[in-house]
């Protein structure tokens, strides 16, 4: 993929010196399609897979590469199929497909009240199938892999590939795989150019993490148009962190403030909360995502969807309207950098962002 030619340059008669012309390695893409899987939103019915995003995409890579030598890895989860691609422009694409099981309707089965994926005889695409080919670049080609996508639901916890129960042939992506061992985090590391990251498309939403930010945005003390000192004291009058889901009981936010800060507050009390303390918990929310885990512990980029934001996917995947004041919460006060309104999770953010927490 990479080296170092020396050629010998002659004028006339005449050997001037030799001239070593260092051949670029060729850039690496891989783009994966999850799955619309069972749910209650689909009549728990199997309804296709993100694959459509991932064809629109590789026309943008296709088009941005043109005079280039460069590879494209198309990861199909639901057709089975692994097919790369090397693009040069002396000669047309060539292909190779590495196949596994499709996945079809009957492969989900409800576990706990939830519809997941049974992967305990079949041979599908999993988290590990492409932790493996990022490492392998890594060993065999390194710095050559200039972006990863995943094109599927996702959480907190990371992208959700298939649907699966953690404890049944466990596929999709999580953070234990960063902080277990599972991932090989130097060849992982290795595979990446200086400037290449990941991007996970799906959403990051926890619904009453949202909500506590809420009240923090809510509170007369909150500005977007000017900053914030850490000192600010904000007051919170009794009983003001529950959330009233429609139709469900009071959720109680304070548990996630008391977790962070160690404090000990409950709905009765009046609370304040200096801006620092504020910032602190939007940290360890920010730190402790899946992005937020894979840039402090391997040091890659991700740009992933913030905490408490959601992606739609009409007619692209784009952070939806109603969760920008997050964002802008994150990028006023925080400073964390916002590329196409997705959060940049990279290793020097989250080390200036440590510093903030555990001051």
């Amino acid at each position: 993929m990479r080296g170092t030619l020396t050629v010998k340059k002659v004028y006339g008669n005449t050997n001037f010196q030799n001239v070593k012309i260092n051949i670029l390695p060729v850039k690496q893409y891989i783009l994966v399609s999850g799955l619309f899987y069972p749910d209650d939103h689909n009549s728990y019915k199997l309804s296709g897979s993100f694959d459509s995003y991932v064809q629109g995409y590789i026309k943008k890579i296709v088009q941005s590469q043109k005079g280039n030598d460069f590879i494209i890895y198309d990861v199909n989860i639901l057709a089975g199929t692994i097919i790369k691609t090397e693009y040069s422009p002396s000669s047309s694409p060539k292909k190779s497909i590495l196949n596994f099981d499709i996945v079809i309707n009957s492969d989900y089965k409800l576990f706990n009240n939830s519809y997941r994926l049974d992967n305990t005889s079949k041979k599908i695409i999993s988290k590990n199938d492409i932790y493996k080919l990022i490492e392998e670049i890594g060993m065999n080609d390194p710095n050559t892999l200039q972006e990863v996508h995943v094109f599927s639901h996702a959480y907190w916890n990371g992208p959700i590939l298939v649907n699966t129960d953690s404890g049944r042939g466990d596929c999709d992506m999580r953070k234990a795989d960063i902080t277990s061992g599972t991932i090989n985090s130097a060849n992982f590391k290795n595979a990446f150019t200086t400037n290449g990251y990941i991007k996970i498309w799906g959403c990051s939403f926890p619904v009453a993490t949202n909500a506590l930010f809420s009240k923090f945005r809510n509170n007369k003390q909150y500005s977007t148009t000017k900053i914030i000192s850490d000192t600010v004291v904000f007051n919170f009058s009794p009983n003001t962190f529950f959330f009233y889901p429609k139709g469900e009981s009071a959720v109680d936010l304070l548990p996630q403030i008391n977790n962070i800060l160690g404090t000990t507050y409950k709905a009765s009390d009046s609370i304040k909360l200096t801006f620092l303390e504020i910032k602190k918990i939007l940290i360890y929310n920010y730190l402790s995502v899946y992005a937020g885990v894979i840039a402090k512990n391997i040091g890659v980029k991700v740009i992933s969807a913030l905490p408490a934001t959601y992606a739609n996917i009409d007619p692209t995947f784009h952070i939806a309207p109603s969760t920008m004041a997050n964002v802008t919460f994150y990028k006023k006060h925080l400073e964390v950098e916002i590329n196409e309104n997705y959060g940049v999770f990279d290793e020097a953010t989250v080390q200036r962002l440590e510093t903030i927490y555990n001051s």
